[in-house]
C-alpha cells in the first residue's frame, strides 16, 4: 500500500512541475510529499523564484537546480541530506536558504558566492564550523546555527555588517570573537545553552543590540555597574540558570540603577534546581514603554523571542503571480504585445 501511495505522490509532484513549466510559475511548493528525489524536469522551471522542498526524504539534490538562476527562496529543511549541495552556490540571486535538520557537518567555501543571501537557517545539522567565506554574505540579516557542536565562531563573522538576528543556542561555545563588536546592526543575540563563563566583552560596543540571551551557560558573576552602564541600549538580558555568584544582593542594588530588564536565578538555593525567576529592574510601565519602542525600532514586536526550528515555516501558500517582485521575468512576455510606431 505504501508503494502505491508513493507512486501517486511522485506522479502528483511531477504533474505540479509540469504545470509550473506550462504556467511559467514563480513559486513551486513540493514540501511534505515524502519524495526521495527531485524530478529531473525541475531544471525546466526556469521562471521559479521560490522552491519549497522541505519535509521530504531527499538524500541529494540534482545539480540541475543550480540552473534556476532566478531562484530567491529555497527550503531544504527536514530532509536526509548528508552534505551541502554544491549546486546551491550557483544560485547567486538566493536571498533565503533553510537547510536545517539534515546531516550537514560542514559548509563549502563556495557558500561565499551567495552574496545576496539575507536569511540562512542551518539549525541542528551537526555543523562543526562556519567557513571564513561566510564573510562574503554581506547582506545577511538573519543567521541561525542553533543546536550544532560549534566550539567557536569565526572572526570573519564580524564582516556581516547587515546582521540583525544571530542565534547560536545550544552549541558548545566557550567564547565569542571580539570581531562581533563590529556587528553594528545586531538587535537579537541568542547564546543560550553554551559554555560561556563571563559576559562577552564585545556586547558593550554593540549600540543597536536590544535582546541578549545568555541563560543556561556557566557565568558565575553578574555584570558590574560600569558594564551595565555601557549596555544602556539593551532592553533584555537573560542570565537565568547560570551559577551566579552569591554576592547578588549588593550587585542587584547596582543593577536597579539602570533602565534594563534582567532575568536571573531566583536565589542561590534554586540554582542547582534549575529554577528561575525574573528580577525586574525597572517599573512595569518602563518595560511596556521599552516593548513599544522595540516594536517601532525593529518593525516587529517579536524581536525578543527566538523561533523554534520546527516553527520556521516559510512555505508560501499563495503564488507570486499576484505579487510580482521581479519584472525581468514578465518583460519578455509583455514585449510580444508592444507595437513600435
Amino acid at each position: 500500500m505504501e508503494k502505491i501511495c508513493q507512486f501517486f505522490r511522485n506522479n502528483y509532484v511531477l504533474a505540479n512541475c509540469e504545470d509550473a513549466i506550462y504556467k511559467k510559475a514563480f513559486s513551486l511548493n513540493l514540501s511534505h510529499y515524502q519524495i526521495s528525489q527531485v524530478p529531473d524536469i525541475i531544471e525546466k522551471c526556469e521562471t521559479l523564484m521560490k522552491l519549497f522542498l522541505n519535509q521530504n526524504k531527499l538524500t541529494k539534490i540534482p545539480s540541475s537546480i543550480g540552473s534556476l538562476m532566478r531562484l530567491q527562496v529555497l527550503t531544504l529543511d527536514y530532509n536526509k541530506l548528508d552534505e551541502f549541495p554544491l549546486c546551491i552556490c550557483r544560485l547567486v540571486r538566493l536571498k533565503f536558504l533553510n537547510i536545517s535538520c539534515n546531516s550537514i557537518s560542514c559548509l563549502p567555501p563556495e557558500i561565499g558566492y551567495l552574496t545576496l543571501l539575507e536569511t540562512f537557517w542551518c539549525n541542528n545539522t551537526g555543523l562543526l564550523e562556519l567557513p571564513t567565506e561566510i564573510r562574503n554574505c554581506e547582506h545577511l540579516e538573519t543567521l541561525g546555527v542553533r543546536g550544532n557542536p560549534l566550539q567557536k565562531l569565526p572572526d570573519a563573522i564580524g564582516a556581516l555588517s547587515s546582521l540583525r538576528w544571530l542565534t547560536a543556542e545550544g552549541c558548545e561555545l566557550s567564547d565569542v570573537p571580539l570581531t562581533m563588536a563590529l556587528l553594528g546592526n545586531l538587535v537579537h543575540l541568542n547564546l543560550k545553552g553554551n559554555r560561556l563563563r563571563r559576559l562577552p566583552r564585545m556586547l558593550m560596543a554593540m549600540q543597536k543590540l536590544r535582546f541578549v540571551f545568555l541563560n543556561e551557560n556557566r557565568i558565575d558573576e553578574l555584570p558590574t555597574r560600569s558594564q551595565l552602564e555601557e549596555l544602556r541600549t539593551l532592553h533584555m538580558l537573560n542570565l537565568s540558570k547560570n551559577p551566579i555568584s552569591l554576592h547578588r544582593d549588593l550587585q542587584l542594588m547596582a543593577l536597579r540603577q539602570t533602565n534594563l530588564y534582567v532575568e536571573l536565578p531566583s536565589d542561590p538555593a534554586d540554582i542547582s534546581d534549575g529554577l528561575t525567576s525574573r528580577a525586574s529592574l525597572n517599573t512595569q510601565e518602563q518595560q511596556e514603554d521599552q516593548a513599544r519602542g522595540a516594536g517601532q525600532d525593529m518593525d516587529s514586536s517579536d524581536w525578543a523571542n527566538s523561533v523554534r526550528t520546527s516553527e520556521l515555516d516559510t512555505t508560501d501558500e499563495s503564488t507570486l503571480e499576484n505579487n510580482i517582485e521581479d519584472l525581468s521575468v514578465m518583460l519578455p512576455e509583455m514585449s510580444r504585445f508592444v507595437t513600435t510606431f
